[in-house]
């Protein structure tokens, strides 16, 4: 078996004394080699889905996924293939030299998490693993691209702000909980990545209630067997899967008895319910109330809900 042959990327392709950073946008191909670097990475995946292949680590990839690569750190993007039909695996990237990091990390209170962050490589600075919430952090990266492309007046100072909130993002949501900001071995990672990986099934759910997706489907996307899937789902929700489904799509079939007059049979329908007499038994099991009732209800001003 052939040893990965991993390159180094200087500095100097990208950094100058007089810039110190550098912004891109770029869609990831098979053609780049595994590699590390001399400087600072983050990455942000705004469109498509792939691959992060991150020392020895295969993790799969969709937008808003963020990742922090000190010093040091070896990876590569890959697309779900040659030819994607959903799309390019289209990247961010905020690369900074270690002297601007120390700039960075004179933002922060010394011996905290962000201070540590910055003056540290790999492999005592694992890489961190985070993710977008409410846009925030594709705003951020639009931001930079944007003011680094024109490059006027303060384009600096801004570029650098935007980063702080990148990297505050990362603190509140990553390193605060412990699963960031401490060295940490493959174990740790692979369990902080698959939890990443069921939450975004749950994210799936609420958001399509009505698409037909079995848990052995949402397995396979994610690299476990039905079994392990199936029992991860219910530690991290509380409920089974067959559960959750359920409760994604009553929640959903509430919200459009409240919000609109389209039929009844046509809620059951959209959010994935054909057979009408078990959607009426499910729903009335779950609110206490028929769909009929609960819509004249809320007309009403008198909803309840079953807890």
């Amino acid at each position: 078996m052939s040893e990965l042959r991993i390159t180094t990327t200087s500095s100097s392709l990208f950094l100058t004394p007089e810039l110190p950073f550098h912004i891109n946008r770029v869609s990831e191909s098979f053609r780049l080699e595994q590699h590390k670097h001399e400087f600072v990475e983050i990455n942000y995946v705004s469109e498509g889905s792939g691959y992060q292949y991150i020392e020895g680590l295969t993790i799969p990839v969709k937008k808003g996924d963020l990742f922090y690569l000190p010093v040091g750190a070896s990876h590569v993007f890959r697309p779900s293939s040659p030819v994607q039909r959903g799309g390019s695996l289209i990247v961010y990237n905020c690369l900074f030299e270690q002297t601007f990091a120390r700039q960075l990390a004179e933002s922060f209170v010394p011996g905290s998490a962000l201070h540590s962050l910055l003056g540290s490589t790999y492999p005592g600075q694992s890489w961190l693993y985070g993710t977008d919430r409410n846009g925030v952090l594709q705003g951020a990266f639009n931001t930079m691209l944007e003011e680094f492309r024109k490059q006027e007046a303060h384009f600096r100072l801004i570029i650098q702000a935007e980063i702080i909130r990148v990297l505050i993002h990362l603190e509140r949501t990553v390193m605060r909980t412990g699963m960031g900001g401490t060295p940490k071995g493959p174990d740790r990672g692979s369990h902080r990545l698959l939890d990443a990986s069921i939450d975004a099934c749950m994210l799936r759910l609420r958001e399509q209630p009505g698409e037909r997706v079995t848990a052995a489907a949402l397995a396979s996307d994610i690299g476990l067997s039905e079994r392990h899937f199936r029992r991860r789902f219910e530690d991290r929700t509380g409920m089974t899967f067959i559960e959750y489904v359920h409760k994604c799509r009553i929640e959903t079939s509430c919200e459009l008895l409240r919000a609109t007059e389209d039929k009844v049979a046509a809620i059951a329908r959209h959010v994935g319910y054909q057979d009408m007499k078990y959607f009426n038994k499910l729903f009335k099991l779950k609110t206490g109330l028929s769909p009929r009732e609960y819509r004249m209800k809320n007309k009403s001003g008198e909803v309840y809900e079953k807890h």
